[in-house]
């Protein structure tokens, strides 16, 4: 009896699994054409091997049993959106501002197919100084009064009514940095609803009267602020002050309409 003889059980098995090298698996097909006893093992072991992978296939579910997996699924889908904007909304504030926030949404979901993307002007310039990511000059609760010391003495970081997980997390200077305009880039983090997320606020000064009103106006609270998108994909909410000083909100996790909402609730624009 040969060495192959003596191990036709593994020998079998790796040829049936396509594990033999080049040489090796010439090697056993040679010898199964003399060997009549290796050459039966190995035809066992094929209808052995068959058996097992048509065991291991999970046979198909009926058409019937799919269209239901497929409308209980969506009907998740459906529950769970329902859901996150329940919790949305249970944050908007009452009477009034409730109304106007929501006036404000539904017009641009019936303007939104006709916002084009900025071309190169001071908002796509700050979009990209927004999502850079640089380092804080300063934290927390002393970034109110470097602003007013290294920035201007008139600009308060916006506050966020009715949205109780919002921290100010610091800011930047961008000195000449936005179309030779300064600004500083204000952090945020905010939490509603779900995970927390970043939002960022450039704040422009000495803005021209066209300057940052790029985009599709939506009025908030008899507030016109301004709702685009940028080149680089990135939705973005502007807004100018009378004294022409530009601010400008981008939260990558947020969609267009829980940002135009989020605003509404700033002292920038909310109920006067």
């Amino acid at each position: 009896m040969s060495l192959l003889c003596e191990g036709i059980d593994t020998l079998a098995m790796a040829y049936l699994d396509d594990e033999l090298a080049g040489e090796e698996r010439h090697e056993l097909e040679s010898h199964i054409t003399e060997c009549t006893a290796c050459r039966q093992h190995l035809d066992e072991a094929r209808t052995d091997h068959a058996l097992i992978k048509r065991a291991l296939v999970i046979s198909p579910a009926p058409d019937m049993l799919r269209a239901k997996l497929v409308k209980a699924l969506d009907k998740v889908d459906a529950e769970n959106a329902k859901e996150q904007r329940r919790r949305w909304y249970q944050y908007l504030l009452p009477g009034s501002a409730m109304v106007a926030a929501a006036a404000a949404i539904v017009m641009f979901i019936g303007m939104q197919t006709n916002t084009q993307k900025v071309s190169a002007t001071v908002a796509q310039q700050a979009t990209k100084h927004g999502t850079r990511g640089l380092p804080l000059e300063v934290q927390g609760a002393s970034t109110g009064p470097w602003l007013h010391q290294h920035f201007a003495s008139s600009v308060e970081p916006p506050h966020f009514n009715q949205v109780p997980d919002t921290q100010l997390l610091g800011a930047r200077l961008l000195p000449g940095a936005i179309n030779g305009h300064d600004a500083a880039a204000l952090s945020y983090q905010i939490r509603i609803g779900g995970d927390p997320t970043i939002l960022s606020v450039l704040v422009v000064r000495g803005l021209a009267e066209t300057e940052m009103r790029e985009g599709t106006p939506v009025r908030l609270n008899n507030r016109t602020v301004y709702v685009l998108v940028s080149p680089q994909g990135q939705n973005v909410v502007t807004y100018v002050d009378r004294d022409n000083m530009g601010y400008m909100f981008m939260a990558p996790e947020l969609n267009v309409n829980e940002l135009v909402w989020l605003i509404s609730q700033t002292d920038l624009v909310g109920p006067q």
